[in-house]
């Protein structure tokens, strides 16, 4: 007769289970993050564009910090064109795929009760982890350039407001 095993703590498997999965939602949280940034940066830019731009041409015209503050317009619009655009990021398991990949090694451990498929499951959750990272290092990056050129853009046509 099968006895079903009772336990609190949670086994190793099912704590590299929920670690792998954890892992892959908080990059995909980090991800989320930046393309709300960059909608919010996008917004700013023009605000600032509009605003300090059009009083700074029309006080002065376009001289050297205005074309400075217009090419740091068009550079935050272009990082913004590319992190809002499709990135090839892969933030969930095929569930048809992973139940062909894992029941044989199931079924062999339910007779000792182990879980070692669940750990495997956790392992193919990290290893989408680490096929994103290159790309969400690339975001990330960009995102912190996007947010530099956002400043560099302001500070220019504030400068130029100010030279006659």
């Amino acid at each position: 007769m099968r006895h079903i095993a009772f336990h609190i703590v949670p086994r190793l498997e099912e704590i590299t289970y929920d670690a792998g999965r954890h892992a892959l939602g908080d990059q995909e949280a980090l991800v989320s993050g930046i393309r709300q940034r960059t909608g919010t940066l996008l917004a700013a830019h023009a605000l600032v564009a509009s605003f300090l731009g059009s009083a700074a041409i029309r006080a002065h015209g376009l001289h050297l910090f205005g074309w400075l503050a217009l090419v740091a317009l068009v550079l935050g619009l272009c990082a913004a064109a590319v992190l809002l655009g499709p990135w090839p990021l892969k933030f969930a398991v095929d569930a048809r795929e992973l139940y062909r990949a894992l029941f044989e090694q199931a079924r062999n451990e339910a007779e000792e009760e182990t879980l070692g498929w669940l750990a495997a499951a956790g392992y193919g959750y990290q290893s989408l982890r680490e096929g994103n990272a290159t790309q969400v290092h690339w975001m990330a990056w960009l995102s912190g350039v996007l947010s530099m050129l956002m400043i560099l853009q302001t500070l220019a046509w504030l400068v130029a407001l100010q030279v006659h």
